[in-house]
């Protein structure tokens, strides 16, 4: 009966992502960037924008409190989501009604991130004790593909919905939209299930968990992680709507790429994480996102008809890694009796990095918006000498997740290499013998794989 009920809290919590999701993207990329160009948004107001959701987890550490006050996992899960979800209604009222003050739409977006976060850490721990971890993998690569796949559709819908109309209507109508996504899935959130667990009382939650040296490993990685994204993240999309005057409707096409692509790479990272461990796939996204971000250099008007669209691959294939293995990693990570302080502790550090990177980024871009020049006839706009520096910054963030000591067989590279190493030397001496080879990747997609005692602290190639 229980497992019957976790199941159908597993089926509700795939709809639930990606209905919500339809509601969260209108407030990341271009359709945010869109959006504060409608209220006439300075550039540090952008950049702080962009990266409410991180800089908002700042707040986290209430959730711990949060949860001694209410009792219960899911009821403080309601208690959040009943004031995270509705208030995106209020943004096409103000559209509505023409008030388009910059402040106001932080303020609404701000409520929506804190609240959100709340809501989001509680179902991250409720989820926890409902997928074992051998499992969490494949499950969380499934919810990754379908929110991709549904995105992919709704971005396409937005855009040309806001191509074919003015901006005003156009983003009265997708606004509307998306609240009401949002809406419908607090209404799905009341249908969870609850594992039993124990109510905490303990007022030292946050001294035992910073006992972790490698919890607080992977603390730096992340603060200097979130600070580098933050950084520059919300002047991509200005680039190519202010710099490069591209349409939505072409940024949505490249957002459909890069989506279609996360479908593919969700269900193999999804496998091949189980198989090789979850770090491998982070690192190899992050080691992989850095030099994707050091080409948006060479991103011009000339260039950008070919280097987008391979952006557009490669940011599919590396972000796809970084959303499924940094969470996963976590979620191995973790003392399960202190799961919410271990990501409220981490959540809170995301934000500061995400903080004080928008807060560099905007006072940053601020200046370099008014430089370009030419350099062998390439030309270049100060922006992008924010995109080498987060690039830069990426790899150094790399290089402190390699110091983190979690379940990691082998890296990606390796992986790759044996098998076309194996592939080669069977196809010369026994070309019958591939049969195998194929067989073991089809399995590693399709079937269940098969798990091996390994020790947790191998660090491996």
């Amino acid at each position: 009966m229980l497992e019957e009920q976790y199941s159908k809290t597993k089926r509700l919590s795939l709809i639930e992502s990606v209905l919500f999701n339809n509601a969260f993207i209108l407030t990341q990329g271009f359709l945010l960037t869109g959006l504060a160009l409608q209220f006439g948004v300075t550039e540090s107001v952008l950049a702080v924008l962009g990266m409410l959701p991180v800089m908002a987890q700042v707040f986290q550490l209430g959730v711990p409190f949060l949860l001694r006050k209410k009792g219960s996992r899911k009821s403080a899960m309601i208690f959040s989501a009943t004031i995270s979800r509705p208030v995106l209604l209020l943004l096409p009222v103000m559209i509505f009604l023409g008030w388009k003050n910059q402040y106001v739409l932080v303020g609404i977006l701000a409520i929506f991130a804190v609240f959100n976060g709340f809501t989001g850490n509680f179902w991250i721990s409720l989820m926890r004790d409902i997928i074992p971890n051998e499992h969490a993998g494949r499950y969380h690569g499934l919810r990754n593909l379908l929110v991709s796949l549904f995105s992919m559709t709704m971005l396409f819908l937005y855009s040309l919905t806001l191509d074919t109309f003015n901006e005003s209507l156009g983003f009265l109508i997708v606004s509307i939209i998306g609240a009401s996504f949002s809406l419908i899935t607090y209404f799905i959130l009341k249908r969870f299930e609850d594992p039993p667990r124990r109510q905490y009382q303990s007022k030292k939650l946050f001294g035992v968990v910073l006992k972790d040296w490698n919890f607080k490993r992977f603390l730096t990685f992340s603060f200097v992680w979130n600070f580098a994204i933050a950084m520059a993240n919300p002047f991509f999309s200005y680039y190519q709507l202010v710099n490069l005057k591209l349409s939505y409707s072409y940024l949505s096409i490249l957002s459909i790429i890069a989506g279609g692509v996360s479908i593919l790479f969700y269900l193999i990272w999804g496998r091949l994480s189980d198989e090789i461990g979850h770090q491998s796939v982070a690192e190899f996204g992050i080691f992989s996102a850095a030099f994707t971000a050091i080409m948006w250099v060479f991103v011009n008007q000339f260039t950008a008809e070919t280097l987008l669209p391979i952006d557009a691959i490669l940011t599919g294939v590396n972000w796809s890694a970084i959303n499924l293995a940094l969470f996963t990693i976590m979620l191995n990570m973790v003392d399960p009796a202190l799961t919410e302080t271990y990501f409220a502790l981490l959540a809170f550090v995301n934000g500061m990095g995400a903080l004080a990177g928008a807060l560099t980024g905007g006072f940053a871009a601020t200046y370099l918006k008014e430089i370009s020049f030419e350099l062998f006839g390439i030309p270049f706009f100060g922006i992008q000498m924010l995109f080498f520096a987060t690039g830069i910054l990426r790899m150094f963030s790399w290089l402190l997740l390699k110091r983190v000591k979690t379940r990691k067989v082998l890296s990606v590279s390796r992986f790759t290499f044996n098998t076309i190493s194996v592939l080669g030397r069977r196809g010369i001496a026994r070309p019958y013998g591939n049969s195998m080879i194929i067989s073991r990747l089809k399995n590693l997609l399709v079937n269940k794989p098969k798990q091996k005692k390994i020790k947790k602290e191998s660090n491996g190639v």
